[in-house]
């Protein structure tokens, strides 16, 4: 393993760290703990993964062949993901590799795994090697067009500057205008730019004039907004030839039904797909 190229790979991992932790839906990644991080792996592992994330999984959760991967995570010892945390945050360094491409996985770091990143890095530098090439190259010639004729070179530098001044002042114009533009639109007619849980469903909602009251709001994610909550009833379908169509999370004691996979709303717990058992237990066909 080239431990400087490596060192790099942690680096980019830690700076999309910090832009993720800002975007990430659920706001797991701004101040995460064992137990969040613990529910990001089930949400991702939920929304489906790519054959190299799954293995990267199974390393980290030590599954073996005859394991459930999702039963492994639930069980999984939730001090293991402390040194993930110290990691993204600089506090502690490590050099685990099973951490570091987990770490990559659940800030969505892209190009992963870090062999992956290796080829990738190779290229672009091989690309930037080039272009900085040609750069130097144009950079000699303009410089030899400089010294043929330096009296043309500094009349059009002059008039160049001329130029560039009244350009500036022409666009410094058209700024204002269009600021001034944006800030008007944004107080007659808000974009409503975050979501929040009203409910049974999520509502789109502005982020500015957004005070709590009605709950925590978030960034609209096109995906999670499709989550609604669903009413028992005699007519409710559970599955779809065995699979099941519908989920649930345990709240005060009473079974709460969803019509998709993810987090439940307002406590943040995953949602877990329906069994035939927990419909019989809570009596949930009326």
């Amino acid at each position: 393993m080239n431990k400087i190229t490596f060192e790099e790979y942690k680096r980019a991992i830690k700076a999309e760290y910090q832009v993720s932790k800002m975007d990430e839906v659920s706001g797991i990644l701004l101040n995460p703990t064992p137990a969040q991080l613990r529910n990001l792996c089930l949400m991702k592992l939920g929304n489906g993964l790519s054959n190299a994330d799954e293995n990267v999984f199974k390393m980290f959760f030590d599954a073996k062949a005859e394991d459930t991967l999702r039963r492994v995570i639930e069980n999984f010892d939730l001090g293991k993901f402390k040194p993930i945390i110290s990691f993204l945050k600089g506090q502690k360094d490590s050099d685990t590799a099973a951490r570091i491409e987990l770490a990559a996985i659940l800030v969505d770091f892209i190009p992963r795994p870090y062999n992956t990143y290796l080829l990738h890095g190779k290229s672009s530098e091989r690309d930037a090697q080039e272009s900085v090439k040609a750069f130097q190259k144009k950079r000699i010639t303009d410089v030899g067009i400089q010294l043929v004729n330096p009296t043309n070179n500094v009349l059009a530098g002059i008039s160049q500057y001329t130029h560039w001044r009244k350009s500036g002042i022409i666009l410094a114009i058209l700024m204002a205008l269009f600021f001034m533009g944006y800030t008007v639109k944004g107080i007659f007619f808000p974009e409503k730019d975050c979501m929040k849980w009203e409910g049974n469903y999520y509502v789109a909602v502005d982020c500015l004039k957004d005070n709590g009251q009605f709950g925590i709001s978030s960034s609209i994610d096109e995906e999670v907004m499709k989550l609604k909550k669903v009413d028992c009833s005699s007519t409710l379908q559970f599955f779809n030839k065995e699979t099941p169509i519908v989920w649930y999370c345990k709240r005060d004691g009473v079974i709460e039904l969803f019509n998709m996979a993810g987090f439940h709303p307002v406590t943040g717990k995953p949602l877990k797909p329906i069994t035939k058992y927990i419909i019989k237990k809570y009596n949930l066909m009326q």
